[in-house]
């Protein structure tokens, strides 16, 4: 009997590439799903095609005989590479507004940043502004303290009033019986002030027509009384351009020649200042 004549082997099927396509297409299909796994999907996945499309090929060939498990391998891949794909994208634009969260919160953060360093700076500016108005003002008060400190003859203007004052040197002055008598061993002397309203209204002088004399022990001198009428004193008003000069006599004790000083005030209570004359009664 001729060797053809026998029975000749059957070749064993090639399913192995099918399985194992099935296989990695379930595990590339469920780290697919599992959107933190995407990137561990594709691998498997990509594999699953690859191994099942050879696969298919043995199938037809004749060299395996397990199309549905190869054909459910491609088919699982190509799930699971979708799923990959589809999460890579999902994760990327979960990272694009991450990112663009981020800088909108740093360009809130930033613009209130701004906002804040231009308070502080507006700030800043206010209290230079202010400081440099208060120098400003303490100079300008010392230098009207300064201008209200006067010699003898000196005169002093108000600028919110227009009132102008000055007073002349002390006169040796001799009392007759119209004066009040003077306390024994005095020097008498008379103090002549003059006022003009340079303004514009009239002006208001009570409050303003009692002088302060005084010696260099800060005491207050004698003030006579006149009741001849010939020695007058400030008025408690003026007219616009008005002057007037008001007299007045006062005792110096033990015939001193030492510094005398005289004040004057004027203004309202919120802003009252006096003008202070200082020097030799002659």
């Amino acid at each position: 009997m001729p060797f053809w004549a026998f029975p000749q082997p059957v070749p064993q099927a090639r399913n192995g590439l099918g399985v194992a396509a099935m296989t990695l297409g379930i595990v590339g299909g469920v780290l697919g799903m599992m959107i933190v796994f995407f990137w561990l999907a594709w691998l498997p996945a990509l594999l699953a095609v690859i191994l099942g499309a050879v696969a298919l090929s043995h199938v037809r060939k004749g060299l395996a005989n397990n199309r549905g498990i190869a054909l459910a391998g491609v088919i699982l891949g190509a799930v699971g590479l979708l799923l990959s794909v589809a999460g890579g994208a999902f994760f990327a634009v979960q990272v694009y507004n991450l990112r663009e969260d981020e800088r909108a919160v740093t360009a809130v953060a930033d613009a209130e940043a701004g906002r804040q360093r231009d308070v502080v700076a507006r700030q800043r500016e206010e209290a230079a502004r202010q400081l440099e108005q208060l120098e400003a003002e303490n100079k300008k008060r010392a230098a009207d303290e300064q201008a209200r400190k006067l010699a003898f003859g000196g005169s002093y203007t108000y600028e919110e009033t227009g009132l102008k004052v000055s007073l002349a040197a002390p006169q040796p002055f001799v009392p007759d019986k119209s004066v009040s008598k003077a306390p024994e061993n005095t020097k008498v002397v008379l103090i002549a002030v003059t006022v003009v309203n340079t303004g514009s209204t009239p002006l208001s002088l009570r409050g303003s027509q009692l002088l302060f004399v005084k010696d260099a022990n800060e005491q207050l001198l004698f003030h006579l009384t006149d009741i001849s009428g010939r020695i007058n004193r400030i008025p408690a008003s003026l007219d616009p351009g008005q002057s007037v000069t008001a007299q007045e006599v006062y005792a110096l004790p033990n015939g001193s020649s030492d510094t005398i000083s005289v004040r004057f005030d004027h203004g309202d209570a919120s802003n009252r200042r006096s003008v202070t004359w200082a020097g030799s009664p002659g």
